[in-house]
C-alpha cells in the first residue's frame, strides 16, 4: 500500500467508499485487481475478489454433504455505499473476519493460495 494512504484505520471509523478504496489500492498494488483468489486464511478456505465497484468474501463451504448448489456463501461485502459483514446479515455473533480483518489480511499477505 502506498505510503501517503496511511495507517490501516478501524473502517468503522470511515465511510464505505474510503475502504473500497483501501481495498483497491491493496489489491493493486499486489496486482490482484479484478482477479478472484481462493485462500486458506485462519484455517478457513475463502474466495475473494476485488474490483473497483466491491470487495467480496465468500467462504468456501467445507461440508462435502451439501449440495454443490451452496458452495459459499458472503461473509462480508465492501461496496461504495456500504459495508456489510457475517454479522449484519446473519444476525448473530460470527467468527468469520470482519472488514478490518480482512483488509489486514490481504495488505499483510497473511493467507496461502489455495
Amino acid at each position: 500500500m502506498k505510503a501517503e494512504n496511511g495507517p490501516i484505520r478501524d473502517p468503522a471509523e470511515q465511510r464505505p467508499v474510503d475502504v473500497l478504496q483501501k481495498f483497491v489500492d491493496v489489491f493493486a498494488g499486489k496486482g490482484l485487481l479484478n482477479k478472484g483468489l481462493r485462500i486458506l486464511h485462519r484455517e478457513g478456505r475463502y474466495r475473494v475478489f476485488c474490483s473497483e465497484t466491491e470487495f467480496i468474501a465468500q467462504r468456501i463451504n467445507d461440508n462435502c454433504g451439501v449440495s454443490w448448489g451452496f458452495p459459499c456463501w458472503a461473509v462480508c461485502i465492501v461496496t461504495q455505499d456500504q459495508i456489510i459483514e457475517d454479522s449484519h446479515m446473519s444476525g448473530f455473533a460470527s467468527m468469520e473476519p470482519g472488514v478490518h480483518d480482512w483488509l489486514r489480511c490481504i495488505a499483510g499477505g497473511d493467507f496461502q493460495l489455495l
